[in-house]
């Protein structure tokens, strides 16, 4: 019996490639650009894209690289460590981070694309009882945004976001959050993810079972999820539940 669907927001409910290839462009050519001059390495905006999972000249996003499945601060380590030693602390330096939040919501902000038809199916698991979450490893307040912006933000209990306070994903806090709030067990909830990051999550919170969005059964994140749990958007979601149900 599940009670509970918490749902990742970037891949599944989200188009992620639609809603923040123009960001991550944005953010990676600024922090190039605060490299320093005398600095005779050879990174730029391009390198520190690659190096998320980003190829900025086929505009694609890679599922299993850093940009899809962490956190921004995920993002700034793997930047650091690629940046001059003499460079800014890209996690301390107040200016860094105000004028990405700039770019951010210049170049994110009324931008947020749908992965396909999602407020119908979702509005119809609401109508047929789930209770509704989101755990993200954006900001709360980002997907709460982005939510908003798609006219369903009404449907979610919570949103939970990777500066929540109960850590990011793989870890299991935010979803069992998430089950607290919702007032039910981990075995009666299950995730709905499209990355290793959605699917580690689920497994260390003993979550019910694992709902996998992907274009194909060999893009499933670990050959461990069933086949049956697969599905391409969550239009079919509301039909998978159904059929569970009967069993």
């Amino acid at each position: 019996m599940t009670d509970l669907i918490v749902f990742d927001k970037d891949g599944v409910i989200l188009d992620l490639e639609a809603t923040w290839l123009p960001v991550a462009r944005a953010v990676a050519h600024y922090t190039a650009s605060r490299i320093p001059d005398d600095w005779d390495g050879d990174i730029g905006g391009v390198e520190l894209l690659a190096a998320i999972g980003v190829d900025e000249a086929a505009g694609q996003i890679d599922s299993r690289g850093i940009f899809a499945a962490g956190s921004f601060a995920d993002i700034r380590s793997c930047w650091q460590k690629m940046l001059p030693s003499h460079m800014i602390k890209l996690d301390q330096d107040n200016r860094y981070k105000q004028d990405v939040q700039i770019l951010v919501d210049r170049h994110g902000r009324n931008q947020t694309v749908p992965k396909g038809e999602v407020e119908a199916p979702l509005r119809q698991l609401h109508k047929d009882g789930y209770q509704l979450a989101i755990l993200t490893n954006d900001s709360e307040s980002s997907a709460k945004r982005n939510m908003q912006d798609i006219g369903v933000l009404d449907l979610f209990c919570t949103v939970v976001g990777a500066d929540s306070g109960f850590g990011s994903k793989p870890g299991p806090y935010g979803f069992l959050h998430c089950c607290q709030i919702a007032g039910v067990t981990p075995a009666a909830s299950i995730m709905v993810g499209d990355t290793m990051a959605d699917y580690g999550a689920a497994i260390a919170a003993k979550a019910g079972d694992f709902i996998c969005i992907a274009d194909s059964v060999d893009n499933r994140p670990h050959q461990d999820i069933h086949h049956e749990n697969v599905i391409g958007r969550i239009d079919q979601l509301p039909a998978l539940m159904a059929r569970r149900s009967l069993r």
